[in-house]
């Protein structure tokens, strides 16, 4: 028997087969068998199949083939590390910017005396944006919901891929501490704000909705140490100081909308000023953002929610300034070191720097999965394929 068909042969392969479909115009394959080759597809592919037919065009943007299609990338390594990208922009400018790292690291591993990693060239991710500054990013799944340097704050869900945009109406109290995640209990978006007043509110958007709902807290915090939420399991975290300024992380659950607390390392209890909240791993992490002094590790919560679980992870590198990007593979982790990227290497404690050309400094970094879903996304229907 012949070698097995790497990723690329296969996506080469399914194309193919599309475009025969195609060529048939009217082919007498079952429709199930056309709905699942079709569901293997890239993005841009099925943009160009659309015009094939109303039947063609009615499937791809049927929202239960979106989510079958996103479940794929999302379930299949080989589909996720084709379509998972960077995505990026230049400190002070308005542009966002996406890279495919994938390759790269498979370049990597097959080039061991490489000390720099040039990343491929960067694509422009285009949406219908204003000309304002983006001065904060979040991701979940194939969405993007960008914070504008505009006032009033004006934000924008974007999918990247195929270039949708949609602008959030106003909140009802002033947009403060941001968080964006998936309800997979009610297949919805929702964007969460943490503001504060004699107590704190969080102020919940639904995509499916398109509406804000106002929600009281019972928890008695004064103010947030971050302004950026973290994404895991579902739940949106900050960490907040209560009046007697006690650093607590509020974990806030996307399915009950309802805040928990969850301890920080003994040593930040009282005082969480340059800690910054990340995921490293699918972990809850801390690393540090520091103008005084230099660090070597940072700090995993292995178990969630545990308190007694934070581990200190070293570092071969001293910081003062360190976030993670959320990308990672085998034993590679893409950290940023004051607007530069490294890629680390945890079990050799070894490094490559990552220049992305024309891009000496890079801000506001993340990842997402390239996607059919759209901004105006209103949850899953009830009909069958």
């Amino acid at each position: 028997m012949g070698n097995a068909w790497s990723a690329p042969e296969r996506t080469k392969l399914r194309k193919k087969m599309a475009e025969k479909l195609m060529d048939k115009g009217n082919p007498s394959l079952p429709w199930e068998l056309i709905v699942e080759i079709l569901s293997w597809l890239p993005v841009k592919s099925l943009g160009r199949f659309r015009c094939v037919s109303k039947p063609w065009n009615a499937l791809i943007a049927d929202p239960n083939f979106i989510k079958m299609h996103f479940n794929k990338t999302s379930e299949n390594d080989d589909v996720f590390y084709q379509r998972r990208r960077l995505i990026f922009n230049e400190p002070g400018c308005c542009s966002l910017y996406s890279v495919n790292l994938d390759q790269l690291i498979l370049n990597q591993n097959n080039d061991h005396g490489a000390d720099d990693l040039i990343a491929p060239e960067a694509q422009l991710v285009c949406g219908d944006l204003p000309s304002y500054r983006v001065v904060d990013l979040f991701y979940c799944d194939g969405l993007l919901l960008c914070k504008l340097a505009e006032m009033p704050m004006t934000i924008y869900l974007v999918n990247p891929t195929t270039g949708e945009s949609e602008e959030l109406p106003e909140a009802p109290d002033n947009i403060q501490h941001l968080g964006f995640g998936f309800d997979h209990s009610t297949d919805d978006y929702k964007v969460v704000s943490a503001v504060f007043y004699d107590m704190l509110v969080f102020c919940v958007y639904s995509l499916k909705i398109g509406s804000w709902e106002e929600l009281e807290c019972s928890l008695p915090y004064s103010g947030a140490y971050t302004f950026h939420a973290v994404l895991l399991n579902g739940t949106l975290h900050w960490i907040m100081e209560t009046p007697d300024q006690t650093s607590m992380i509020v974990a806030f659950l996307l399915e009950e909308e309802q805040a928990g607390e969850i301890p920080l390392p003994v040593e930040y209890s009282s005082d969480a000023g340059d800690c910054v909240l990340g995921v490293f791993r699918d972990c809850l992490c801390l690393t540090h953002c520091s103008d005084e002094r230099t660090y070597n590790e940072f700090w995993v919560m292995n178990e969630y929610g545990e308190g007694q679980s934070w581990t200190k992870i070293k570092i071969s590198i001293p910081y003062s300034e360190l976030s993670l990007s959320g990308f990672w593979k085998e034993n590679h982790d893409l950290l940023v070191f004051q607007k530069q990227l490294v890629m680390y290497n945890f079990k050799e404690q070894s490094f490559c720097n990552v220049s992305i050309p024309g891009f000496p400094h890079v801000d506001c970094i993340g990842t997402y999965l390239e996607s059919l879903v759209s901004p105006n996304y209103y949850g899953i229907t009830d009909r069958e394929l």
